[in-house]
């Protein structure tokens, strides 16, 4: 995976935005595991809960640490619900049902962590990973004008050496 020291505010990378806009997200890979910074605006899953006030949920085979940055979530896993603030962290082991939406009707801004790395979610990092590249055009395609050489370096592949050079 990355492999490379990777270095960015948070604020200025570029987010996914979901559910009309009330759920925002980025990402950034590790080599044994990714994060993904979450923001949920006030009533993201609001007309979904449940008679409990919880919002539906999934289960995944990814360890999960959910890490509570700004903002209250009212979070379940399981049969048992985690009322978190900021400064709150809760582990989710992989294949446990969970879930989360915000507690008091005000903005929750969260980091949260999988390993294994998540290909799924690889996407959300393509800033890091595509860092160097060429921008994409707007049919999602890249024109890269530089040699195999030149592009072996801004990837930090030494590997390709010319004949001449040894």
């Amino acid at each position: 995976m990355p492999g490379q020291v990777y270095s960015e505010h948070v604020s200025d990378l570029p987010r996914e935005s979901r559910i009309g806009g009330k759920y925002q997200r980025t990402g950034v890979v590790m080599d044994q595991a990714n994060l993904s910074f979450v923001w949920l605006t006030g009533d993201a899953f609001e007309d979904v809960v449940d008679e409990n006030g919880l919002a539906p949920g999934h289960s995944h085979p990814f360890d999960q640490l959910l890490y509570v940055i700004e903002g209250q979530l009212r979070f379940w896993t399981g049969d048992k619900v985690h009322d978190l603030a900021a400064g709150d962290v809760v582990y989710i082991p992989r294949d446990v049902p969970h879930g989360g939406r915000p507690a008091n009707g005000k903005p929750v801004h969260l980091v949260e962590m999988f390993a294994p790395i998540r290909t799924d979610y690889l996407y959300t990092a393509e800033h890091q990973l595509a860092a160097g590249m060429p921008p994409r055009m707007a049919d999602g395609s890249r024109t890269d004008g530089r040699d195999l050489y030149e592009t072996a370096a801004a990837m930090g592949d030494s590997t390709f050496v010319k004949q001449s050079d040894l």
